[in-house]
């Protein structure tokens, strides 16, 4: 069985869950819209706009729908507003048999603060129905409410009318219930019954027929019915319609997407420029490499693979040098591990040849250096010696091959 969720916007806040038709299922509750946001989670919700907010007409309108509707229903009720027609916000019900249509207004500020009020509290009604029209109609009789300090009056075939209900005697003339030819349904709540009864009961001298009916839980679980028709004029409409689907989501989650999309705008943002960086970055590489290269190889015109040819050049260039540098410099490296006081200053590849400007403490650790190249397969030829403050400076000449 369907199940609706019926609140009427009130102080203090009241609500009851009924069947489709608008009949009660449980007790009518009080308190913040906070609490009823449990119960709207599992039905769907219908909100009772109040009372005094909201100015009724039945305009004759050229049109009955579409978008020219909208542009002429505000002039058409300009008359009959208290501010600029900019100001409220029009919501347009069904066109009766001789084409008057009816037309709820209420000031766009007020519609939007209870809307806010009811999101930031987890609430999203289905529709938003005016108090006036949820009262009962009735064809035969004039049906009035009096609940809250108000009266509301709804006769057939005209307009429902808001009042407030004090004073009594006086809101029940300009309502137009008296006379011999008004029959009279009354619905008053407890509290107002109490309060206001004498006045009541003198009602009865001046209609045709007055009948009488408390409403012990107060006017919402009689007004539910009437909010829960599917025909029942909601506010909800143009800019404050309903969303469902992806654009319901949408804009549930639409300050988390534009928040992930600036996040992804700038990590994308952050990532190009490294790209960019690291590319330039690449260039002036290239650029240092090329020239290395040709320092390092004045007699190749042609720089096509540089790490290849500089490795080929290590290696010797072929078979005409089948140890190559790198085998040598290892060569060297072994001859001097585990002696003291020797210093590589500076060496030279030319011609297969490997050249070496060395300090040693002394000539017999030149000589000591030279047997341990000449053990490693190699031949250290020393071309000169200097003597000097550090030791001897002595340039050698490392090849393969029986000494020179």
């Amino acid at each position: 069985m369907s199940q609706f969720l019926v609140l009427r916007l009130a102080d203090p806040v009241s609500w009851i869950i009924t069947d489709a038709d608008g009949g009660r299922i449980g007790p009518v509750s009080t308190g913040d819209l906070a609490d009823a946001a449990p119960l709207a989670a599992e039905r769907p919700l219908v909100v009772i706009a109040p009372v005094a907010s909201v100015t009724f007409a039945q305009p004759e309108l050229p049109v009955k729908s579409g978008a020219r509707l909208a542009q002429i229903v505000p002039y058409a009720m300009e008359e009959l507003l208290a501010g600029e027609v900019e100001q409220f916000h029009f919501a347009v019900g069904r066109t009766d048999a001789e084409g008057r249509t009816l037309v709820a207004a209420v000031r766009r500020d007020e519609l939007r603060s209870w809307m806010d009020a009811l999101r930031s509290a987890g609430l999203d009604p289905q529709s938003l129905v005016p108090e006036p029209l949820c009262v009962p109609d009735n064809p035969g009789k004039i049906v009035a409410v009096i609940d809250a300090g108000h009266l509301l009056v709804r006769a057939p075939g005209v307009l429902p009318v808001a009042l407030d209900a004090e004073p009594l005697t006086e809101a029940f003339a300009l309502a137009g219930l008296e006379g011999e030819d008004r029959h009279v349904q009354l619905y008053v709540s407890q509290e107002d019954w109490q309060h206001s009864r004498e006045m009541i009961e003198a009602l009865r001298e001046v209609t045709g027929s007055l009948d009488l009916q408390l409403l012990p839980d107060g006017a919402l679980p009689l007004m539910a019915a009437g909010g829960v028709r599917s025909d029942a004029l909601s506010l909800l409409q143009g800019e404050f319609a309903r969303r469902t689907g992806w654009r319901a989501e949408w804009q549930r989650w639409r300050i988390a997407a534009f928040l992930a999309l600036a996040a992804l705008a700038l990590h994308v943002g952050v990532r190009g420029y490294d790209l960019i960086r690291l590319r330039a970055e690449e260039q002036r590489l290239d650029v240092s490499v090329e020239q290395a290269v040709r320092i390092a190889l004045p007699d190749v015109e042609r720089i096509v693979d540089a790490r290849a040819q500089i490795e080929q050049r290590l290696a010797g260039g072929g078979a005409a040098d089948p140890q190559g540098l790198l085998a040598r410099l290892a060569a060297v490296g072994g001859a001097m591990s585990g002696a003291t006081g020797q210093t590589i200053e500076s060496l030279g590849w030319r011609n297969g040849s490997l050249q070496l400007q060395m300090i040693a403490a002394d000539t017999d650790a030149l000589a000591r250096f030279a047997q341990a190249l000449t053990a490693r397969g190699l031949t250290a030829d020393v071309e000169s010696t200097t003597p000097g403050e550090k030791g001897v400076s002595a340039q050698i000449n490392v090849t393969t091959g029986p000494a020179t």
